[in-house]
């Protein structure tokens, strides 16, 4: 039963990971234009950690960035 669950567990697991899919492209999401990606453009992104995405901590994704958070 025990491994029962731990299937069942990794499976819901890949399956919530392949729902996310990729996040749109960095131009789609710069609206204004500007070469970056700004904390409120960002929040459009369903499931993309603003905070963990911005390394340098600028309030800011760059092109890097946001390939980096892309995985």
């Amino acid at each position: 039963m025990k491994k029962i669950c731990i299937v069942l567990s990794a499976l819901g697991f890949s399956a919530a990971a392949l729902a996310q899919g990729a996040l749109p492209a960095f131009e789609e999401v710069d609206v204004d234009a500007d070469g970056q990606i700004s904390m409120e453009e960002a929040a459009a992104i369903e499931g993309l950690d603003f905070a963990t995405a911005d390394a340098n901590q600028d309030g800011a994704l760059d092109q890097e960035e946001y390939a980096a958070a892309q995985g």
